[in-house]
């Protein structure tokens, strides 16, 4: 066969296949973009998130889309032999299975987030649960794809069957976490938006239970990242449950010569008037002043008043200490203040 009679067929089976393939695909892309671009301003003004989540969803899967169109333009074009055409066709299959499989998880990930979080749904939407979610989508298009190829499923069921063992040996810990984190869910005694504290110290709002752990930020504004298998094993106080409104105890000491009535009377004043004038406070709850103990420097009693969740603890404990300490220096009073303590 001469030369040019071989580039000639070269030509027509690769070359202006490819260079077609190529520009359509760099089209698709400068359109996609343009497109994503003018949906991101669109969607920044929408009121709605179901907009926004769909964008989201639809950025990566666009992308597989806009290489199997360019793959199948290069396919119609080709003269290649019966073999790779099937080759090129069966990708171009699994490029669209595969991406309207991350689509739908996607999509419905985000479905499910924002019902979770609009309704009273008894299923946390968190890290875990969204997890196995898309996994669980994830490998109902894998196991399509397998299908569509023509790779008996069972099998490969008995052999992942086989291997599991030595899986679950090697990745003990890991289980061990994310079959805590089910539990932890499924208990209900900790959820994200709680505030909890673990007998080891850690204490802060839960934001986020994951496969492998239990995100919690501190007062501070610090992320304390635990262990599921530490925090299902921990003792935990949940100042969210029953009720979220807890008590706030501040100990006073004050000497044994002191008019305890006129003590009393002068900190349940005080006290009252935090309480109605803090927004962290509960004002229906009536304050209390309770003598607790006789020790060597004078009598203990607590101030004893609400609050309506963790978060208002130190605003208000830090008012109330400041004022009964105003009042306490104007009639004239000694007292000293051990470390204040809180209780649920």
């Amino acid at each position: 066969m001469p030369v040019f009679g071989k580039m000639n067929i070269i030509e027509k089976s690769l070359f202006i296949p490819t260079v077609v393939s190529t520009s359509i695909i760099i089209i698709l892309f400068i359109v996609r973009g343009i497109i994503v671009h003018f949906l991101k301003k669109w969607t920044a003004g929408s009121a709605t998130t179901v907009h926004t989540a769909a964008l989201r969803s639809l950025r990566i899967p666009s992308i597989f889309w806009c290489i199997a169109i360019g793959l199948f333009f290069a396919l119609e074009l080709s003269e290649l032999p019966r073999k790779y055409i099937t080759l090129v066709d069966r990708t171009i299959y699994i490029l669209i299975i595969f991406s309207v499989t991350v689509a739908v998880a996607n999509l419905a990930v985000r479905a499910f987030e924002n019902y979770a979080q609009r309704s009273d749904i008894n299923i946390p939407a968190t890290g875990i649960i969204l997890g196995v979610f898309r996994a669980t989508i994830i490998i109902a298009g894998i196991l399509v794809i397998l299908n569509f190829l023509g790779i008996s499923i069972a099998p490969l069921l008995t052999a992942l069957g086989v291997g599991g063992l030595a899986v679950a040996l090697a990745l003990k810990d890991t289980l061990s976490n994310l079959f805590a984190g089910l539990h932890i869910i499924a208990s209900k005694q900790v959820r994200p938006g709680d505030y909890i504290k673990l007998n080891s110290g850690e204490e802060g709002v839960v934001t986020d239970i994951t496969w492998r752990s239990t995100t919690i930020t501190s007062p501070a504004h610090n992320i304390i990242i635990v262990p599921n298998a530490r925090v299902a094993s921990a003792t935990i106080t949940n100042y969210e449950l029953p009720d979220s409104r807890m008590s706030l105890s501040v100990q006073v000491t004050t000497p044994h010569s002191a008019d305890l009535d006129k003590i009393e009377a002068i900190t349940y004043e005080v006290a009252k008037s935090v309480v109605r004038e803090l927004p962290g406070a509960v004002p229906d709850e009536e304050p209390s002043v309770r003598f607790n103990a006789f020790g060597e420097n004078g009598i203990g009693f607590s101030v004893n008043v609400k609050i309506k969740d963790p978060g208002s603890l130190y605003i208000v404990r830090h008012n109330l200490i400041k004022a009964l300490h105003r009042r306490y220096a104007e009639e004239g009073i000694s007292i000293s203040v051990p470390a204040p303590q809180n209780a649920k």
